[in-house]
């Protein structure tokens, strides 16, 4: 060990000092000369007796603490390892006990509620796709890192695109929430009674929800205790689960949309969503609008929130402009949180739809994300078809031949 090397190189150092003296001495007698302070060899050596004793102890307390440092975040990184398996093992006796409690008895019941039937994949979506997921492909997986927890996140990477399934789970839990609540009971009070299932349904059609969340959690406990090397790939996993619950609002908001003059499969993919207040450049008496505002890959959707005859939420589509087409002007005056965006060659001021993002940091996150579309369109990283119109408003509000310089205030009311 350390200590053992230190106290060897000692030895050797004091026998070449004793040595040397010895050879010193016969030097001078020979000679016939005499000096007192010799090379001074053994003296400086030893001028400090404590000093040696200091250094060692010094350095191995510090490789001690090093190492007992290493040692703990070792153990703990073994410690969420086992929980994470120790949990995903029990989500998966869980998600086939809801599909063998609730959904196999509904789907063979000839008794079923009238309200109820045809209502299986509304009431559990794609759980059975989960279950199978979960059960013959990701523990599988996660047990080979077992013994390597610092490579976890790999796992998570590698099947990202197989976290998509919990995006559709999550936009259409409302929907299995709904019916539930107004047709669900009695009839799974008693099939969770005859299958003598612990938890009622609702409780266990959540347990998908919550598991990504248990995700997250875990593999930010991984990233407190991993060094910077490991940090990468637990990172990468990490985002996997926080782009899901993202993904998941994006699409319940889009659902919401209605009115919208193309499909929603030829606007793109959605890239951000938020609400805005908006001023229209053509209206004498400037006064904002919110509106609900989607960026998608091709155009950048302006619409309004209004109440169904039910009273129900949903976004009316107002107008729409081409994103490739759009530019940006990123400060307007009296406002960090305002920003501009138009179309055409140059932005002229009758052109220019002023926006306010709720924060500052939500108007830098839309800028650079349509800075990035306008880039890739430049540069040919996008399928944007150049030929489209710059921009379209609603049927309803369109000339036989509409342009950018045509679009009537009426768009924003």
């Amino acid at each position: 060990n350390i200590k053992q090397w230190v106290e060897e190189v000692d030895e050797t150092y004091k026998n070449f000092s004793t040595r040397m003296d010895k050879y010193r001495e016969k030097l001078e007698k020979s000679l016939g000369v005499s000096t007192e302070s010799g090379l001074g060899l053994e003296g400086d050596r030893n001028s400090d007796p404590t000093l040696e004793t200091r250094i060692k102890d010094g350095d191995l307390k510090q490789i001690k603490e090093l190492n007992e440092e290493k040692r703990k975040s070792a153990r703990r990184k073994e410690f969420i390892m086992a929980e994470l398996l120790e949990t995903e093992r029990s989500y998966v006796k869980d998600l086939e006990l809801s599909l063998a409690s609730f959904l196999v008895p509904m789907r063979g019941a000839n008794d079923l509620p009238p309200a109820l039937r045809g209502k299986e994949s509304v009431i559990f979506g794609n759980l059975e796709d989960i279950c199978h997921f979960h059960k013959n492909i990701f523990l599988k997986e996660l047990e080979k890192y077992e013994t390597m927890p610092e490579d976890v996140g790999h796992c998570f990477v590698t099947w990202a695109s197989k976290f998509d399934i919990y995006v559709y789970y999550c936009t259409n839990k409302p929907k299995s929430t709904d019916v539930l609540v107004a047709h669900g009971s009695p009839y799974f009070e008693n099939l969770q009674k005859a299958a003598g299932c612990d938890q009622p349904i609702a409780a266990m059609l959540i347990k998908p929800v919550q598991r990504i969340t248990k995700y997250q959690l875990l593999l930010k406990d991984l990233l407190s205790c991993s060094t910077d090397k490991e940090l990468g790939e637990i990172k990468d996993g990490l985002d996997v689960c926080l782009s899901v619950p993202r993904k998941a609002n994006d699409a319940l908001h889009l659902s919401m949309l209605d009115g919208c003059d193309i499909s929603i499969e030829r606007l793109g993919d959605v890239i951000l969503q938020d609400t805005f207040h908006v001023w229209d450049p053509k209206k004498l008496i400037r006064q904002s609008r919110e509106r609900r505002m989607f960026l998608f890959e091709l155009y950048l959707v302006f619409s309004k929130e209004v109440k169904d005859s039910n009273g129900k939420g949903k976004y009316q589509y107002k107008m729409k402009m081409m994103s490739s087409d759009i530019g940006i002007t990123e400060h307007v005056e009296g406002d960090e949180c305002k920003f501009a965006v138009w179309t055409g060659r140059t932005p002229a001021s009758e052109s220019k739809v002023i926006l306010k993002a709720s924060t500052l940091e939500v108007k830098l996150k839309w800028i650079r994300q349509m800075r990035q579309l306008i880039q890739d369109t430049y540069f040919g990283n996008s399928n944007v078809p150049a030929s489209l119109p710059t921009l379209m408003v609603p049927s309803s509000n369109r000339g036989s031949k509409s342009t950018v310089s045509q679009r009537s205030s009426r768009d924003f009311d």
